[in-house]
């Protein structure tokens, strides 16, 4: 036998050679594909269990904080991830019976969040391997936590009865509240049950299908090995080679190649080593620029709670000194004046917060406008003189001799908003210096430079300045106070009137210097046109007083505000807590405004106004809505609302609000002739 077989060509052994490690493949390749589905369906019946646990734990979390708000979202919350549970459920008894309706089964684990190509995989595991004792108690343990969950249901239907109630019963709530926290305790027993039945049977099979591939291995193995030897003089040196380089791979040094001799297997092997290499080494340098983004973000999100609870802190401290009755009236003025300065710095970084939002997705707002340079200058140094008093620092703007009488076509609300926040950052980090703009051209740029002699910039921190969420000094002993939003955003929206933001110098204390650079198409000289009035309203035309407005809103602190600020001005007021009440209301009685809250209970306010519209309401109709951005605007007037104020709402934007509106029916009102 031994003779034959060296006797036999080289071709023959190789026929044999593959024949054998052909059947002996099909043979792991089965037992590969049985182990791979049973264990996806293992996987997919675990998922599917922690889909179910983790719906049953926010159910009841909303369902708690329910009772602790009394908000309806919580409540719809919790009966929106009782639906996993509950799908599971249907699919589960459909699958009991003798003849299941697949069609249902499919229907209730999609609704219970089961992947649609897992689902076969659930189904094999509980028709086929149903009679397994983990599978038995496994499911024995589901059946019973879905017994629990009606219990569950049932305890949020009486809460909702309860909570429906003028007068709430409390003791009735606290009692349903440790039935509940009850019922949480059994479910995660089962829960815990289910999972360590599942893990047991998971390992069972694991060890059962792990013998059967280590016996298909060593059998392949056993002949790769003899191939190997067989041929190993024919591919020494490509070999050597290949192993040299997947060592250097191995260590860290990805710049390797390995020498390409053919285009046969082996030359391709070394063409997509060389490949994996290149790859290797791009993705690993992607991914530590990722990791070091990451963390400048969770910096930046720290030191955001610490700039929002600051101002937020002061205020409520403020409120409390001010239910002290020993406190002086001269006092609380001055407390009053602390905390509207406080609110409107915690109204700016908001207002930053949202410009980088509208920056990075691309729908920042420019508004192109002829902007005469001198007098733009000069009302910026009024806008910054009063801070550089209060921080001892000198202030000098120029504007160059040619530039006098010239003006630019740009936006001039984000013009001053990148000079304001240039100017506060070198106030902020000078200290009895000298701050300084200067405004020229220089080439086809129209340039703003910002000059401080405060405390600079560490040479090894300049490069890194103006990435996203980057603060010089991060760290909680830090002396400045801020967001590290200024610069970024000051950058962006300089990039979105054709410009850019730039460190020009600076030098550890002894200050630096920002350039604004915007192109200077459009620099022209100052026409002298008489320009049109801007209407404004006077006095006269903001006597309110005889309209009747209803103010809609779910908040009662809010009402109060709103209609003390209408009441100084003589209009009558009547109020609603929801969009369903203000229908009832404006169908019993005639408003001439409607104060409508867009986010309340029950109906919210979009769908109010569509409802009074439809109803023939006529009148006019103002949103009030803490949501700023422009599309919020823009569906609250396509609802039919006839303006549209932000919260929390200035008084002088409402009184000209509600003038413009009932200009026209004021004087019907007030039996005066149109």
């Amino acid at each position: 036998m031994l003779n034959f077989w060296k006797n036999l060509s080289v071709i023959k052994k190789l026929y044999a050679v593959v024949g054998a490690m052909a059947l002996l493949v099909a043979i792991e390749l089965g037992t590969l594909v049985f182990a791979l589905s049973t264990l996806s369906s293992v996987r997919a019946f675990v998922g599917g269990e922690g889909l179910w646990s983790k719906a049953q734990k926010n159910a009841i979390h909303s369902l708690t904080s329910y009772i602790f708000t009394k908000e309806q979202h919580y409540y719809d919350d919790f009966h929106k991830y009782m639906q996993i549970p509950m799908g599971d459920r249907k699919a589960r008894q459909e699958l009991e019976k003798p003849n299941p309706d697949y069609a249902v089964v499919f229907s209730g684990f999609i609704q219970g969040g089961v992947h649609p190509d897992d689902i076969p995989g659930v189904i094999r595991i509980l028709r086929n391997w149903g009679h397994v004792s983990y599978i038995q108690r496994a499911i024995v343990a589901w059946t019973a936590a879905d017994g629990l969950l009606e219990e569950l249901i049932s305890k949020a239907e009486q809460l909702r009865t309860i909570f429906s109630r003028p007068d709430v019963d409390h003791e009735e709530v606290k009692r349903i509240l440790a039935e509940i926290n009850q019922l949480n305790v059994a479910l995660t027993e089962y829960e815990t049950e289910f999972s360590s039945v599942l893990g047991e049977g998971s390992r069972w099979l694991e060890h059962l299908l792990m013998l059967l591939l280590v016996l298909a291995v060593i059998t392949i193995e056993g002949t790769g090995l003899y191939l190997t030897f067989s041929f190993a003089k024919g591919l020494d040196r490509s070999l050597l080679e290949l192993n040299h380089a997947t060592k250097e791979i191995g260590q860290g040094n990805l710049g390797i190649t390995v020498p390409v001799h053919s285009k046969d297997e082996l030359g391709q092997l070394a063409q997509s080593i060389n490949k994996m290499s290149r790859d290797l080494d791009l993705n690993i340098s992607q991914r530590l620029l990722a990791e070091n983004a990451n963390q400048v973000k969770t910096l930046f999100l720290a030191n955001m709670s610490h700039e929002i609870r600051t101002p937020l802190g002061i205020i409520l401290g403020m409120t409390d000194i001010l239910k002290d009755p020993q406190v002086s009236s001269v006092e609380k003025l001055k407390y009053l004046e602390v905390m509207e300065n406080t609110g409107h710095n915690l109204s700016r970084l908001i207002n930053d917060i949202l410009d980088i939002t509208k920056v990075e997705s691309g729908h920042i707002d420019v508004e192109l406008a002829a902007v005469p340079l001198a007098p733009f200058v000069d009302e910026l140094r009024s806008m910054m003189q009063v801070k550089a008093v209060k921080s001892n620092v000198s202030l000098n703007f120029t504007v160059s001799d040619h530039l006098q009488q010239m003006e630019i076509q740009t936006d001039r609300n984000r013009l001053k908003q990148i000079l304001v926040n240039l100017i506060n950052n070198a106030l902020k980090f000078t200290e009895g210096g000298t701050v300084q703009l200067s405004v020229d051209s220089v080439g086809s740029e129209l340039v703003f430079d910002v000059k401080d002699t405060g405390i600079g910039i560490p040479t090894d921190q300049q490069d890194r300045l103006f990435q996203n969420f980057f603060q010089v000094d991060a760290s909680s002993t830090r002396q400045y106070e801020g967001t590290g939003l200024g610069l970024v955003l000051s950058r962006k929206l300089a990039h979105s009137l054709g410009g850019d933001v730039v460190l020009k110098n600076s030098v550890p204390g002894k200050g630096s210097t920002f350039r604004l650079s915007i192109p200077r198409q459009g620099l022209v000289k100052t026409q002298v046109v008489a320009k049109p009035e801007v209407k404004k309203l006077a006095d006269a035309e903001l006597d309110l007083r005889g309209i009747k407005v209803l103010v809609t809103d779910d908040s009662e602190d809010n009402q109060v505000l709103i209609m003390h600020y209408l009441k100084k001005k003589g209009v009558q007021c009547d109020s609603a807590l929801d969009g369903e009440e203000a229908v009832a209301k404006v169908a019993e009685t005639h408003y001439d405004v409607i104060l409508m809250d867009m986010q309340m209970p029950r109906m919210d306010g979009y769908t109010a106004t569509r409802v009074l519209r439809e109803g023939g309401y006529s009148g006019a109709i103002v949103a009030l809505t803490a949501h700023a951005m422009k599309e919020d605007r823009e569906r609250c007037l396509s609802v039919g609302c006839n303006d549209y104020l932000t919260k929390p709402i200035s008084p002088d934007l409402l009184y000209t609000s509600l003038a413009n509106l009932t200009q026209k029916s004021r004087s019907s009102i007030l039996g005066e002739p149109k």
